[in-house]
Protein backbone atom coordinates (compact mmCIF):
# COMPACT_ATOMS: atom_id res chain seq x y z
CA UNK A 1 0.00 0.00 0.00
CA UNK A 2 1.57 3.41 -1.55
CA UNK A 3 0.33 6.57 0.45
CA UNK A 4 -0.71 9.36 -1.28
CA UNK A 5 0.21 13.56 -0.73
CA UNK A 6 -2.93 15.27 0.19
CA UNK A 7 -3.21 19.11 -0.71
CA UNK A 8 -5.31 20.38 2.71
CA UNK A 9 -6.51 23.88 3.86
CA UNK A 10 -6.72 24.83 7.91
CA UNK A 11 -10.06 25.02 9.11
CA UNK A 12 -8.93 28.30 11.36
CA UNK A 13 -6.58 30.43 9.01
CA UNK A 14 -7.12 29.24 5.34
CA UNK A 15 -2.84 28.32 5.00
CA UNK A 16 -2.58 25.69 1.91
CA UNK A 17 -0.25 22.31 3.19
CA UNK A 18 0.73 19.79 1.45
CA UNK A 19 1.02 16.77 3.80
CA UNK A 20 1.15 12.89 3.66
CA UNK A 21 -1.96 10.99 4.12
CA UNK A 22 -0.27 7.84 6.28
CA UNK A 23 1.40 10.58 8.49
CA UNK A 24 3.17 8.67 11.36
CA UNK A 25 3.31 11.85 13.58
CA UNK A 26 1.03 14.77 14.58
CA UNK A 27 1.13 17.92 11.51
CA UNK A 28 0.81 21.30 12.61
CA UNK A 29 -0.34 24.07 10.96
CA UNK A 30 2.88 25.95 9.79
CA UNK A 31 1.32 29.86 10.60
CA UNK A 32 -1.48 29.48 13.20
CA UNK A 33 -0.12 25.56 15.20
CA UNK A 34 -3.41 24.07 14.83
CA UNK A 35 -3.74 20.58 14.39
CA UNK A 36 -4.29 19.42 11.13
CA UNK A 37 -3.64 15.35 11.44
CA UNK A 38 -2.84 13.19 13.93
CA UNK A 39 -1.62 9.12 13.32
CA UNK A 40 -4.18 6.39 13.75
CA UNK A 41 -2.59 3.52 12.98
CA UNK A 42 -2.48 3.77 8.86
CA UNK A 43 -3.96 6.40 7.44
CA UNK A 44 -4.02 9.78 9.45
CA UNK A 45 -7.07 11.22 11.30
CA UNK A 46 -7.36 14.97 9.47
CA UNK A 47 -9.11 16.55 12.54
CA UNK A 48 -8.61 20.47 11.64
CA UNK A 49 -8.39 20.18 7.60
CA UNK A 50 -10.65 19.88 4.36
CA UNK A 51 -8.64 18.16 1.36
CA UNK A 52 -8.27 20.34 -1.35
CA UNK A 53 -6.81 18.00 -4.12
CA UNK A 54 -5.03 14.39 -3.99
CA UNK A 55 -1.96 14.32 -5.46
CA UNK A 56 -0.83 11.33 -7.41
Amino acid sequence: MVGRFLRVTCKDCGNETVIFERASTAIDCGVCGAVLAQPAGGKAKLVGCEIQEALE
